[in-house]
Protein backbone atom coordinates (compact mmCIF):
# COMPACT_ATOMS: atom_id res chain seq x y z
CA UNK A 1 0.00 0.00 0.00
CA UNK A 2 1.37 3.39 -1.00
CA UNK A 3 0.80 6.75 0.69
CA UNK A 4 -0.14 9.84 -1.32
CA UNK A 5 -1.35 13.37 -0.67
CA UNK A 6 -3.34 15.93 -2.62
CA UNK A 7 -1.36 19.14 -3.02
CA UNK A 8 -2.72 22.18 -1.23
CA UNK A 9 -3.88 24.70 -3.84
CA UNK A 10 -5.21 27.28 -1.38
CA UNK A 11 -2.81 29.51 0.55
CA UNK A 12 -3.30 30.47 4.17
CA UNK A 13 -4.32 33.96 3.03
CA UNK A 14 -6.99 32.53 0.68
CA UNK A 15 -8.27 30.23 3.44
CA UNK A 16 -8.48 33.23 5.77
CA UNK A 17 -10.58 35.04 3.16
CA UNK A 18 -12.91 32.02 2.92
CA UNK A 19 -13.34 31.97 6.70
CA UNK A 20 -14.01 35.73 6.81
CA UNK A 21 -16.54 35.41 3.99
CA UNK A 22 -18.24 32.57 5.87
CA UNK A 23 -18.32 34.61 9.08
CA UNK A 24 -19.81 37.58 7.22
CA UNK A 25 -22.80 35.76 5.72
CA UNK A 26 -26.15 36.88 7.08
CA UNK A 27 -26.87 33.69 9.11
CA UNK A 28 -23.54 33.86 10.90
CA UNK A 29 -23.95 37.59 11.53
CA UNK A 30 -27.39 36.95 13.05
CA UNK A 31 -25.94 34.21 15.27
CA UNK A 32 -23.20 36.57 16.46
CA UNK A 33 -25.85 39.12 17.51
CA UNK A 34 -27.55 36.48 19.66
CA UNK A 35 -24.33 35.03 21.09
CA UNK A 36 -20.94 36.52 21.86
CA UNK A 37 -18.57 37.86 19.21
CA UNK A 38 -16.25 35.19 17.80
CA UNK A 39 -12.68 35.91 16.75
CA UNK A 40 -10.31 33.82 14.65
CA UNK A 41 -7.32 33.13 16.90
CA UNK A 42 -5.16 30.81 14.78
CA UNK A 43 -4.99 28.63 11.69
CA UNK A 44 -3.14 25.52 10.67
CA UNK A 45 -3.02 23.20 7.67
CA UNK A 46 -3.45 19.50 8.34
CA UNK A 47 -3.80 16.45 6.14
CA UNK A 48 -6.76 14.21 6.94
CA UNK A 49 -6.33 10.52 6.02
CA UNK A 50 -8.59 8.74 3.55
CA UNK A 51 -8.48 5.25 2.11
CA UNK A 52 -8.23 5.75 -1.64
CA UNK A 53 -9.59 3.01 -3.87
CA UNK A 54 -9.01 2.78 -7.60
CA UNK A 55 -12.06 1.22 -9.18
CA UNK A 56 -13.75 0.34 -12.39
CA UNK A 57 -17.40 -0.22 -12.97
CA UNK A 58 -19.12 -1.83 -15.87
CA UNK A 59 -22.68 -2.43 -16.95
CA UNK A 60 -24.41 -4.03 -19.91
CA UNK A 61 -25.22 -0.58 -21.31
CA UNK A 62 -21.53 0.47 -21.50
CA UNK A 63 -18.99 -0.60 -24.09
CA UNK A 64 -15.94 0.05 -21.88
CA UNK A 65 -15.51 0.16 -18.09
CA UNK A 66 -15.32 3.52 -16.32
CA UNK A 67 -12.25 3.91 -14.10
CA UNK A 68 -11.89 6.30 -11.21
CA UNK A 69 -11.00 6.79 -7.57
CA UNK A 70 -13.11 6.95 -4.46
CA UNK A 71 -11.81 8.25 -1.13
CA UNK A 72 -13.22 7.11 2.22
CA UNK A 73 -12.26 9.11 5.31
CA UNK A 74 -10.70 6.67 7.78
CA UNK A 75 -12.64 7.70 10.91
CA UNK A 76 -16.23 8.67 10.06
CA UNK A 77 -16.10 7.00 6.61
CA UNK A 78 -17.25 10.02 4.64
CA UNK A 79 -16.87 9.37 0.92
CA UNK A 80 -15.79 11.43 -2.08
CA UNK A 81 -15.54 10.43 -5.72
CA UNK A 82 -12.29 11.75 -7.20
CA UNK A 83 -11.52 12.26 -10.86
CA UNK A 84 -9.31 9.50 -12.24
CA UNK A 85 -6.88 12.26 -13.20
CA UNK A 86 -6.55 13.61 -9.63
CA UNK A 87 -2.99 14.91 -9.12
CA UNK A 88 -1.87 12.67 -6.27
CA UNK A 89 1.70 13.07 -5.08
CA UNK A 90 3.65 10.35 -3.34
CA UNK A 91 4.74 11.13 0.22
CA UNK A 92 8.47 11.17 0.81
CA UNK A 93 10.59 11.82 3.87
CA UNK A 94 11.34 15.41 2.83
CA UNK A 95 7.74 16.42 3.58
CA UNK A 96 8.49 17.25 7.22
CA UNK A 97 6.60 20.59 7.18
CA UNK A 98 3.32 18.74 6.62
CA UNK A 99 1.07 17.61 9.48
CA UNK A 100 -0.52 14.23 8.79
CA UNK A 101 -3.31 13.17 11.16
CA UNK A 102 -3.54 9.60 12.40
CA UNK A 103 -5.28 6.88 10.43
CA UNK A 104 -8.27 5.24 12.17
CA UNK A 105 -9.29 1.68 11.45
CA UNK A 106 -8.72 -0.50 8.42
CA UNK A 107 -9.81 -0.15 4.81
CA UNK A 108 -13.53 -0.87 4.34
CA UNK A 109 -14.03 -2.08 0.76
CA UNK A 110 -17.80 -2.34 1.23
CA UNK A 111 -18.10 1.40 2.00
CA UNK A 112 -16.14 2.26 -1.15
CA UNK A 113 -18.10 -0.18 -3.30
CA UNK A 114 -21.41 1.22 -2.02
CA UNK A 115 -20.32 4.81 -2.76
CA UNK A 116 -19.31 3.86 -6.30
CA UNK A 117 -22.44 1.78 -6.80
CA UNK A 118 -24.79 4.62 -5.82
CA UNK A 119 -22.84 7.11 -7.92
CA UNK A 120 -23.18 4.73 -10.87
CA UNK A 121 -26.83 4.01 -10.05
CA UNK A 122 -27.75 7.66 -10.57
CA UNK A 123 -26.51 7.26 -14.15
CA UNK A 124 -27.72 3.74 -14.92
CA UNK A 125 -31.35 2.70 -15.23
CA UNK A 126 -30.87 -1.02 -14.56
CA UNK A 127 -28.90 -1.28 -11.36
CA UNK A 128 -28.65 -5.07 -11.46
CA UNK A 129 -26.27 -4.70 -14.40
CA UNK A 130 -23.69 -2.62 -12.50
CA UNK A 131 -20.46 -4.40 -11.54
CA UNK A 132 -17.97 -2.59 -9.28
CA UNK A 133 -14.38 -3.82 -8.97
CA UNK A 134 -11.79 -2.34 -6.63
CA UNK A 135 -8.41 -2.59 -8.35
CA UNK A 136 -6.08 -0.97 -5.80
CA UNK A 137 -6.11 0.46 -2.26
CA UNK A 138 -3.81 3.25 -1.06
CA UNK A 139 -3.67 5.85 1.69
CA UNK A 140 -4.48 9.42 0.67
CA UNK A 141 -4.01 12.54 2.80
CA UNK A 142 -6.27 15.47 1.90
CA UNK A 143 -5.29 19.02 2.96
CA UNK A 144 -7.57 21.24 5.04
CA UNK A 145 -7.06 24.59 6.73
CA UNK A 146 -8.48 24.69 10.25
CA UNK A 147 -9.47 28.05 11.66
CA UNK A 148 -9.79 28.14 15.45
CA UNK A 149 -12.49 30.66 16.37
CA UNK A 150 -12.72 31.77 20.01
CA UNK A 151 -16.08 32.74 21.42
CA UNK A 152 -16.83 33.88 24.95
CA UNK A 153 -16.64 30.40 26.44
CA UNK A 154 -15.81 27.99 23.63
CA UNK A 155 -13.62 27.36 20.61
CA UNK A 156 -15.20 26.53 17.27
CA UNK A 157 -13.52 25.04 14.20
CA UNK A 158 -14.09 26.39 10.72
CA UNK A 159 -12.60 24.03 8.16
CA UNK A 160 -11.60 25.08 4.66
CA UNK A 161 -10.86 22.53 1.94
CA UNK A 162 -7.30 23.38 0.86
CA UNK A 163 -7.93 22.09 -2.67
CA UNK A 164 -11.04 24.16 -3.42
CA UNK A 165 -11.12 27.01 -0.87
CA UNK A 166 -14.66 26.16 0.25
CA UNK A 167 -15.72 26.03 3.89
CA UNK A 168 -16.51 22.37 4.58
CA UNK A 169 -19.01 21.99 7.43
CA UNK A 170 -19.59 18.27 6.70
CA UNK A 171 -16.04 17.22 7.58
CA UNK A 172 -16.06 18.86 11.04
CA UNK A 173 -16.87 15.72 13.10
CA UNK A 174 -14.27 13.65 11.26
CA UNK A 175 -11.67 16.38 11.78
CA UNK A 176 -12.45 16.66 15.50
CA UNK A 177 -12.17 12.87 15.86
CA UNK A 178 -8.81 12.86 14.07
CA UNK A 179 -7.50 15.81 16.12
CA UNK A 180 -8.60 14.16 19.38
CA UNK A 181 -6.76 10.98 18.40
CA UNK A 182 -3.58 13.04 18.31
CA UNK A 183 -1.35 14.50 15.63
CA UNK A 184 1.56 12.62 14.20
CA UNK A 185 4.52 14.37 12.59
CA UNK A 186 5.88 11.11 11.20
CA UNK A 187 5.34 10.35 7.56
CA UNK A 188 3.79 7.00 6.62
CA UNK A 189 6.18 5.42 4.16
CA UNK A 190 5.08 3.20 1.29
CA UNK A 191 5.07 -0.47 2.21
Amino acid sequence: MNSFFLPSLISKKQALQSIQSYQNNWITKWQSVVSSKKKLTSMERVYLPYWCYDYEYTSLQMKEPICGKVAVETGKQLTAILPSTAALEEIDVSADEMTFLDVSGDPELKVAEDAIYWEAFTREKKRKDIQVTITETNLLFVPYWIGYVQGKSQIELIIVDATSGKVDLGIKDAMIQALMAGKEKKIPLAR
